[in-house]
């Protein structure tokens, strides 16, 4: 080849050459992310339209149905999911993975807009957003202290978040557990009724009275002079908020806010809550800005924090909570030390094999070359450092070497025969550059198919298969420029009496021994490829015995939960179960801290508690993870046995996509909303008996209690009340209402107007309310309406227009998903099922079985990329075949590596398995090249083989020893997210192991067995010759 005698040749352009690769690679990376998974785009838009005071029917019907018939024809959907809740609804669209979120997102703007002219005028805006993994808080930060929760709030709110805004990277900031400066004006009902005024006089009476109002422009023409012209009628106090007159009486003194209500300076309702370890506090749930460094981002949050903690006034702390950058950074050092311990290996098992420094060393040059210069391809393509990549790399680290070591160990076997160096460079890396660029393409025609999977798969592993990609390219140049200038400068024949003289004498043996393994395989060639029938065949036995899986449970040392109560249990209740139920985790073992949080998200729920615990280092505790989520589910199950639905699970490794609410989510769906609750409620009921099951809930939510204001039309249209004079009055006084706003010190506060509490506390009161009829009289309350009692369902879930209901599980601690999905239905197939109704697998099942098509296909693709590279290298229909037997014969040694380590056939392992097909290539690519070559000089077949096996076993085995030896720190490994890739370690390890020894044996015989068939054609033909001759003959 023309490119290795010119690198030999110009020895200072080689050098130029590589080291200018490596010194891109280093700029490269500099400027690379760092995270802890490839960044994944899934395509969903959420749309969020309030209406405050609705029921979740008014909600479905005058809301939710509306918007989603003017969304439901964009192109491109997938899932139309919707929740309709007391004053809000929620849509997500989730999109094909093929769709530009950003495009989807303007298109569904475009609709909800057209929408608006159908919604009720009491609709507030719809929000339209597109939900991005990167909205998940990538950290949060706790204010707690001795203070008051309003000194903490206010604190939080002007100080500290005004200073984190403004940090590099930092996106948005939600508060949660604070409660806003309100001014509060309490209504006194039988004042009102006293003085003949209604809830809305005064409303209306503080917005005109209370205001700064425009007044124009007034020219001075004579100065030359514009002034601008306003009223300014706003309190100045609160004193004289209190002095607004409400009402002009004719011959007496005004009717002022005073006299019927009293002015606090208080704090908004309560509707949200947080402690830490049992002490309360206001917690910032901090995200990144999309497509941004967690890590640096997190990084420079926290020293934001330190210097704020320096200001803070005495008796105020700031602690950081739920920092997920702190298991990114030792998950990204721990796949690194697993990257300088293989590296090591690598070294050592090519010295072992090569018995020389100097070959050893030209060897070892090819990794970190073929390393830093990958960093560059990666710089281009956007990758960032993650598990994905780093492990990528990991798993290079064997195949870097591989072709360097095929051309050395050939360059030092010729100058070992006293061939020259520089002839021996040129002469041996020419005889083997066809199995190096056959091997390297084999491998390429593995992870390229990898690189561009579709669905969630591919937009996890592209990174993963493309890193190996480049890698392994980069890795061939070395091999064919760097490698054999290297060998043409520095390598020297092995001395006969020196220490490794005894090493180099051990492989010979083993060679000549190899020798006489292959003539006897080729002997009984039927015999060992009936051999290789049945290791197949045990393999999948073997296979059938391991449990399927999504991703394997990491042990991340923390976890969380959700605890939800009856529907319409208050705050202040839900608040005192937050307080015991703290107490009660706290006293797990291993669990070191508790952050619970009350009426946090977009819907606010205040009968529901969001927990997130973190635990001892699992390097430091005899329990795993999942064990001590156990405990806690059994203390939680004990301190709240009323509670409604509860759920104790792993902090899911990225957000969106449906991998974040439950391992198994069965979706009901029927006509009748009843029919399927009814439905559901079977299934829990069966579901809760299986043990290898936990957290299984209903998705449906029992309304609380409601109080109807049922409108009698007759008779409120003879007094002249109107449906929305009364629900305004009703929200006014029940649910209050702002009715302006107050200034002071260049901050605004809310103006609060609501009913005292004492005059909502019971029905009798509310009878009491008046309203204003057209005619300006006030009546009564029950004079227009009746007073009635109602249930109904706290919401309405639906999915692609038809209303839903869900029903979740987890796998228990030691079940694996896809055995817990087989659980689930075996119950279905026994439970009845009516006729109109259908359920659907969603959850992690879903995307388990989305990615099980999609591994299939890129297996399907890599099989079929591989004899056409194959088939195009030896030109030839035949050879591929023998070569490719390699494939089917890694399957016994990987299946039971995985049973023995007890591993999950999960997405990792799956991966790992089409890796392996092209790794496993190389062993037989380097016996058939080398019996071809062989056979050119005019050797037999079998003779051909039987000179090749023992020259090709030296490189084959190291090959294999250093790709099993790079593996071997990822299966060991312990750290922090070490079981997503334990299974493909030791399947790799096992797979590599089994079919290196199989294609020793099982490749020389296939390779004769063509021969065989060409000479059994050949006397097939001549029998029919014969055959035909004497039947001629005989005529």
């Amino acid at each position: 080849m023309w490119i290795v005698d010119v690198c030999i040749r110009k020895p200072v352009f080689t050098v130029m050459l590589m080291g200018s690769l490596v010194l891109l690679g280093f700029l490269g990376l500099r400027s690379l992310g760092v995270d802890l998974f490839p960044k994944v785009e899934f395509p969903y838009v959420s749309i969020t339209t309030r209406m405050p005071g609705a029921s979740p029917e008014t909600i479905e019907t005058e809301v939710t149905d509306v918007i989603e018939g003017y969304v439901s024809n964009i192109s491109g959907i997938e899932k139309l999911r919707s929740i309709s809740s007391e004053g809000i609804s929620q849509l997500t669209i989730e999109f094909n993975l093929s769709e530009d979120a950003d495009v989807k997102a303007q298109e569904v703007r475009d609709k909800v807009a057209l929408a608006r002219n159908e919604l009720p005028l009491d609709a507030e805006l719809s929000i339209v957003e597109k939900v991005d993994p990167d909205a998940a808080p990538i950290l949060n930060v706790l204010i707690s202290g001795s203070k008051d929760i309003r000194t903490l709030s206010t604190f939080a709110d002007d100080v500290v978040k005004e200073n984190l805004q403004r940090v590099p990277g930092v996106g948005s900031i939600n508060l949660v557990g604070d409660r806003e400066r309100e001014i509060r004006v309490w209504l006194d009902l039988l004042k009102l009724r006293a003085l003949a005024l209604s809830a809305e006089d005064v409303v209306n009476a503080i917005g005109a009275e209370h205001a700064e109002l425009p007044g124009g422009k007034l020219e001075l023409t004579a100065i030359g002079v514009e002034l601008g012209v306003r009223t300014d009628a706003e309190a100045d106090s609160l004193t004289e908020l209190s002095e607004l007159v409400i009402r002009f009486n004719e011959g007496a003194p005004p009717t002022r806010l005073k006299d019927v209500a009293t002015i606090e300076d208080g704090m908004a309702d309560e509707r949200s809550y947080a402690i830490l370890n049992g002490e309360r506090g206001v917690a910032l749930e901090v995200r990144r800005q999309s497509g941004l460094n967690s890590v640096e981002v997190a990084r420079q949050v926290r020293q934001e924090v330190e210097k704020l903690e320096a200001l803070a006034p005495e008796g105020i702390d700031l602690l950081i909570t739920q920092d997920s950058s702190r298991f990114i950074e030792s998950s990204i050092e721990e796949v690194t030390k697993e990257l300088q311990i293989a590296m090591g290996l690598v070294v050592l098992i090519t010295f072992f094999f090569l018995a020389s420094w100097q070959s050893t060393l030209i060897v070892a040059t090819a990794i970190p070359t073929s390393l830093i210069a990958t960093f560059f391809a990666f710089d281009i393509a956007g990758f960032t450092l993650n598990l994905l990549t780093l492990l990528a790399l990991t798993v290079a680290i064997g195949l870097l070497v591989d072709d360097a070591i095929v051309v050395v160990e050939a360059v030092q076997k010729d100058v070992d025969e006293g061939v020259p160096r520089l002839l021996a460079a040129s002469t041996a890396t020419q005889r083997v550059s066809l199995a190096v660029m056959a091997g390297t393409f084999a491998t390429l025609a593995v992870f390229v198919p990898i690189g561009f999977m579709d669905g969630i798969v591919g937009q996890f592993f592209g990174e993963y298969g493309l890193a190996i990609v480049f890698s392994v390219s980069v890795s061939l140049l070395v091999a064919l420029t760097l490698s054999p200038m290297l060998c043409s400068r520095f390598l020297a024949p092995l001395k006969q009496d020196g220490p490794l003289y005894h090493l180099e004498q051990f492989h010979k043996w083993m060679a000549q021994g190899y020798g006489k393994v292959v003539a006897a395989s080729i002997r009984g060639r039927y015999i060992v490829l009936a051999l290789a029938v049945a290791s197949v065949y045990l393999g999948g036995l073997v296979a059938a015995e391991i449990p399927g899986g999504f991703t394997s449970k990491a042990d991340r040392s923390e976890f969380r939960g959700t605890v939800e109560l009856p529907a319409g249990t208050a705050i202040s209740e839900t608040k005192r179960y937050a307080s015991i139920l703290d107490d009660a985790i706290r006293s797990v073992d291993h669990v070191e801290n508790l952050f619970l949080t009350i009426g946090a998200g977009s819907a606010g729920q205040t009968n529901r508690i969001d927990l997130y615990g973190t635990l001892t280092k699992k390097q430091r505790r005899d329990k795993g993870q999942f064990v001590i989520m156990d405990e806690v589910r059994a203390v939680t199950k004990q301190t709240v046995p009323h509670a409604r639905t509860m759920n104790i699970s792993e902090v899911p490794w990225v957000s969106g996509g449906g991998l974040a609410t439950a391992d198994i989510e069965l979706v009901v769906q029927g006509d009748n909303l009843e029919t399927s609750r009814a439905y559901a409620d079977q299934v829990v009921d069966e579901l809760e008996r299986e043990l290898s099951l936990s957290d299984v809930r209903s998705g449906y939510e029992p309304g609380r209690p409601e109080l109807i204001l049922d409108i009698d039309r007759e008779r409120a249209g003879d007094l002249g009340i109107s449906a929305r004079t009364i629900a305004t009055t009703s929200r006014i006084l029940i649910a209050g209402i702002d009715a302006g706003s107050y200034e002071q010190q260049g901050s605004r506060y809310d103006i609060s107007v609501r009913l005292r509490e004492a005059d909502r506390s019971s029905v009798e009161y509310i009878s009491q309310m008046q309203v204003r009829t057209r005619t300006g009289n006030l009546v009564d309350l029950p004079s227009a309406v009746d007073l009635t009692y109602r249930d109904g369902p706290g919401r309405i879930e639906r999915q692609d227009r038809a209303r839903k209901v869900s029903v979740f599980a987890n796998a228990g601690s030691d079940t694996a998903l896809g055995d817990a999905a087989l659980i689930v239905q075996s119950v279905l197939d026994r439970i009845k099922q009516p006729p109109e109704i259908s359920v659907l697998f969603e959850g992690q099942v879903r995307r388990m079985r989305e990615s099980a098509d999609s591994i299939l296909g890129a297996f399907v693709l890599a099989i079929m990329a591989l004899y056409i590279v194959l088939a195009s290298q030896f030109n030839s229909f035949g050879q591929p075949l023998v070569i490719m037997l390699s494939a089917p014969l890694c399957f016994s040694g990987a299946f039971t590596a995985l049973w023995l380590t007890n591993q999950e056939m999960s997405l990792f392992a799956q991966i790992g398995l089409i890796a392996l097909m092209g790794i496993v290539m190389k062993n037989g690519i380097l016996l058939v090249d080398r019996a071809n070559q062989f056979r050119e000089e005019g050797l037999s077949a079998s003779e051909a083989m039987v000179k090749a096996g023992p020259e090709r076993l030296r490189p084959v085995l190291m090959t294999a020893f250093a790709a099993i030896f790079g593996m071997i720190p990822v299966t060991l490994s312990s750290g922090d997210g070490s079981e997503w890739r334990n299974a493909m370690g030791a399947l790799i390890i096992g797979g590599l192991a089994s079919s290196t020894l199989l294609t020793l044996l099982v490749v020389p015989a296939a390779y004769i067995v063509g021969p065989d068939i060409t000479r059994l054609a050949s006397r097939l033909r001549s029998f029919l010759v014969r055959f035909k001759d004497s039947e001629a003959k005989g005529r």
